[in-house]
């Protein structure tokens, strides 16, 4: 049953990203926002959590409901946390990633068509720069969505959080809303490709404001907040 869930998945999953990915892909070329894009990741996310056999149970979604811009800052444990978030603020959030990646041919352009935010790793200040001139250009009108622990986990344990792409937003005066997200991992952890149904369960932290112009030592603080409150919800869920 679980190959077969799986088949179908995979399918279904290749199918959309074919059949409306290209279309919408091309139509979100002359948009700076990309919201066909945006829609479409929303429609595929829905329904390959759908096909997964995966619920969603959402607490705290009120302290978001207000909020145009924001940072959300949640543990990663699957790729099904990306379809996750997708399917909260109902569509495709800002991810960062480093410049690097966006000189790959094809992948790079992939990239700047998803919205992800190419970012300068060695330099902060221009990468500060360049989210904030986007956000008063309305280029950046979605949530950015960041995954501190840099990379899925192998186990499930909550690791520590990197600093630098944490860093990079605390200076950009967005409120950051810390985010626990539970059951993921059952429906596909790190390491495997097939699919099992899994219950989601999700809580969302009030919003606030870092500050801008933290000291090293304050942005310890405020990570240390974040991962604390993480960490405790991921426990008592």
């Amino acid at each position: 049953m679980i190959i077969l869930r799986s088949l179908i998945w995979w399918l279904v999953a290749i199918s959309i990203v074919i059949g409306l990915g290209i279309p919408l892909a091309i139509l979100s070329l002359p948009d700076p926002q990309k919201r066909p894009i945006s829609w479409g990741s929303y429609i595929w996310s829905l329904v390959l959590m759908k096909v997964a056999g995966c619920t969603l149970e959402v607490m705290g979604k009120e302290h978001i409901e207000d909020l145009r811009q924001f940072v959300l800052v949640s543990n990663h444990q699957s790729y099904f946390d990306i379809f996750t978030l997708i399917c909260i603020v109902k569509g495709a959030p800002h991810f960062l990633a480093k410049k690097e990646l966006f000189r790959i041919p094809v992948f790079g352009q992939l990239l700047s068509l998803a919205r992800v935010l190419k970012i300068d790793r060695q330099n902060p200040e221009m990468a500060v720069k360049t989210i904030k001139e986007s956000l008063n250009k309305g280029i950046i009108n979605r949530p950015i969505a960041i995954f501190p622990e840099g990379t899925r986990s192998p186990n499930g344990k909550f690791r520590p959080f990197r600093k630098k792409g944490l860093n990079i937003l605390m200076d950009t005066g967005i409120p950051f809303v810390p985010m626990a997200i539970k059951g993921t991992r059952d429906a596909m952890p790190k390491g495997r490709y097939t699919v099992k149904p899994a219950r989601i369960k999700v809580k969302i932290g009030e919003p606030f404001v870092p500050g801008m112009g933290l000291t090293d030592e304050e942005k310890d603080k405020v990570r240390e907040k974040l991962w604390q409150w993480i960490h405790s919800h991921l426990e008592t869920q």
